[in-house]
This record gives structure tokens, sequence and C-alpha cells, in this order.
């Protein structure tokens, strides 16, 4: 009878450890989160344009420009419409409208810049600008930003020096300090993007609405 007690006691125990040990095993089980995958919404075809106070039948920059690399001189001023074929009108902002009514539902879309450049001794720079960083690169060239849509008239026209909830960067100067000599050459993208979903986790930009000049040397 005892030997009888004996095992039924070793068959329950024996029948509850195999139970906690297959919970223990579905609860350490690899859950593996799956990422929803991006996909870009944006429709603006984005351009980069000389500023030249033109705005009749404007043309796009297309690949390259061409400029001085000369301390204490601007390396360009460049304006963004949303646009890749040329924009038109008497002035930037009918230029402006008439790129951006060629839209529809693109509220909150607002606009960022990339510029990376690389030195004669092979070092890279790359930054993303969503808002101003006149100093980031001074050693080199400023970086000055600037709304040209929301510039109300007769005011004193100056760079931004921080972004609020409208502001839009609509326009960039670069302008060459005492190292810009170790300079090869620039790289200048401008993009438009809505929230956080529009960058990778290194911050990268990852959308269609992106358009990319090289700025090089003349001299």
């Amino acid at each position: 009878m005892k030997i009888l007690l004996i095992l039924l006691l070793l068959f329950i125990t024996g029948c509850e450890n195999n139970s906690q040990e297959e919970v223990f095993e579905e609860d350490n089980k690899t859950i593996v989160e799956k990422k929803e995958e991006y996909i870009d919404h944006n429709p603006i075809k984005v351009g980069i344009y000389l500023y030249d106070n033109n705005y009749i039948d404007k043309e796009v920059i297309e690949d390259v420009y061409y400029t001085n690399f000369i301390s204490g001189k601007d390396l360009g001023s460049f304006e963004v419409f949303f646009s890749n074929s040329g924009v038109s009108g008497n002035n930037f902002k009918e230029a402006w409208f008439n790129s951006y009514n060629s839209y529809t539902n693109i509220e909150g879309y607002k606009i960022g810049f990339n510029i990376k450049f690389i030195l004669d001794d092979t070092t890279n720079f790359n930054k993303t600008f969503l808002e101003p960083d006149i100093y980031c690169f001074g050693e080199y060239f400023y970086v000055y930003f600037y709304d040209d849509v929301n510039q109300k008239e007769g005011t004193f026209y100056s760079h931004l020096e921080q972004v609020e909830e409208n502001t839009l960067i609509t326009s960039v100067k670069l302008y060459a300090t005492a190292g810009i000599e170790k300079v090869e050459n620039i790289i200048l993208s401008v993009f438009t993007y809505k929230d956080e979903e529009d960058f990778d986790d290194n911050g990268d930009y990852r959308g269609n609405s992106r358009y990319t000049i090289r700025i090089k040397k003349n001299n």
C-alpha cells in the first residue's frame, strides 16, 4: 500500500514539473515585433533654384552649380519651389504659390535640407537641417536659412534664428569663411517631410520628395 502511495505521489509530482516547464518555455519564447513598412505618400516634386530676383520662366538648377570658393564671399543663395521643372511669377511669392497650389492636401509638409561636403584630406561632413544652425560648419562656411513665404512686406529681411509652427525654410545662403579653400565640393539637398516617420533610425530622410545639386568651385 505504501509503495502504491509513493508511486502515485511521484506520478503527480512529475506531471506538475512537466506542466511548469512547458509554461516556462511558452513564456520565454522570443516575440519578434514586425515594424510597419514605410510608405511615402508625399506628392511634392521639389527643386532648387538660384536666387537672381527673376521669376519669369525661372529654371531649376540641373546637377551642378559652379562658383568661386573665396573667404568672405557668398557661395550662393538658393530658393526652393514645389516644382523641379521650372516656375513662373512676377515675384517670389507669386511663383511660390503657383507651384504650391498645383497640389492638393499638402498642408503640414515642411522643408528640410541636408548638406554634405568633403575636404581635400578626404574628411567628410554630413548634417540634416530642420532648423537653423548657422555656425555648424563655421570653419568653412556659414549656413543662413530664410522664410520668404511668411516674410511680412516692409519688414527687415533677416535670416531665421528659430522655427515656429508655420515656418517654411524656402531659401538658403552659404557664406564662405577662412577654411573654404580646404573644401572640394558641397552637396546640397532639399526635401519635404511631414513627421518623424519620414526619417530612418539614423535620422536620415528616407522619402522621395528630394532634390540635390553639387556646388563646385570655379577657382
